[in-house]
């Protein structure tokens, strides 16, 4: 594993953990806490992290995903928008994959 990748993998890992203690402390208080667990987006960082590799990368998320696209930063608006909104006021401690099917439950 690279350690770019093993510094990825890590930094997650520490961000799930905190979204399991967070919401059942902050719900007492209804404060909702959720993530957005997004496939690759097509952004300049995300092209700056596979260097060289991007477009062989990209094609390969792309295909492992059920909806065969990659991902635009405005592909996660309809995301945001319903966990802020009042429509998701029950919604705490979920991940939301928005990713075209790469993980499927």
């Amino acid at each position: 594993m690279h350690r770019l990748d093993a510094e990825l993998v890590g930094n997650r890992r520490n961000f799930v953990a905190l979204l399991l203690g967070c919401p059942r402390e902050l719900g007492r208080d209804n404060i909702r806490v959720n993530a957005l667990a997004p496939s690759a987006v097509l952004t300049e960082g995300a092209r700056e992290f596979f260097a060289e590799k991007a477009e062989k990368a990209l094609d390969t998320i792309r295909l492992g995903q059920a909806i065969a696209r990659n991902l635009n930063p405005s592909d996660l608006l309809g995301a945001v928008h319903w966990l802020v909104s009042d429509s998701s006021q029950l919604v705490t401690g979920q991940t939301i994959a928005v990713d075209g099917g790469t993980v499927m439950h």
